[in-house]
């Protein structure tokens, strides 16, 4: 596979969207992997991988969208 940048060999792939990367193209991100309650409820945890790969092109979103047609 090729880097969707530049075209040359790719070296990665990103987490988010599966877009092919150099390693002079490669950035990184967190990636959360879970989440769940804490002991006290009050509060959400989160498992994350930290410096993830990405493209640097996807737009991961922050918050969760709703999608009402996969019912």
């Amino acid at each position: 596979m090729n880097c969707w940048h530049c075209n040359q060999s790719a070296q990665a792939v990103c987490r988010f969207c599966g877009r092919s990367v150099c390693k002079d193209h490669v950035q990184t991100m967190n990636y959360i992997v879970s989440v769940y309650p804490s002991e006290s409820k009050q509060v959400l945890k989160s498992l994350v991988v930290a410096d993830a790969v990405f493209c640097g092109v996807c737009k991961p979103q922050p918050e969760p969208l709703e999608t009402p047609y996969l019912d």
